[in-house]
């Protein structure tokens, strides 16, 4: 299991065309859900962070292989993925892998307890 946290400045003039992407992927769920299988994504995670004026999106995501999860979203065709392709380039600007210092899970111990 690994785990990737990104943190992209967002161009604040859309910062609620921001919240309406984010609501999407929330409103069209089985389609979400569909991408992150494919993906082999166990956890995504969005927030907004703001520091000073500036606004940044902070993703966190945890998968099976984060660069299969990535090759599988560059090359999928799937609609969900392409809106949010589409959302990236248009709110975000810039893109930087935060160091990690601990990542510690209980998935295994909870799934081996069932």
């Amino acid at each position: 299991m690994k785990t990737i946290c990104i943190k992209t400045k967002l161009k604040k003039e859309f910062i609620e065309e921001v919240r309406f992407w984010f609501q999407t992927l929330k409103e069209r769920m089985n389609e979400t859900l569909e991408s992150l299988e494919n993906e082999g994504v166990l956890v995504e995670s969005a927030f907004i962070d703001k520091q000073g004026s500036d606004l940044y999106l902070i993703y966190y995501l945890k998968a099976e292989d984060i660069s299969r999860a990535y090759e599988v979203f560059n090359k999928s065709s799937l609609a969900i993925d392409h809106y949010y392709k589409e959302c990236w380039k248009k709110y975000c600007e810039g893109r930087e892998v935060l160091e990690e210092l601990i990542d510690i899970s209980r998935f295994e111990s909870v799934k081996s307890c069932k």
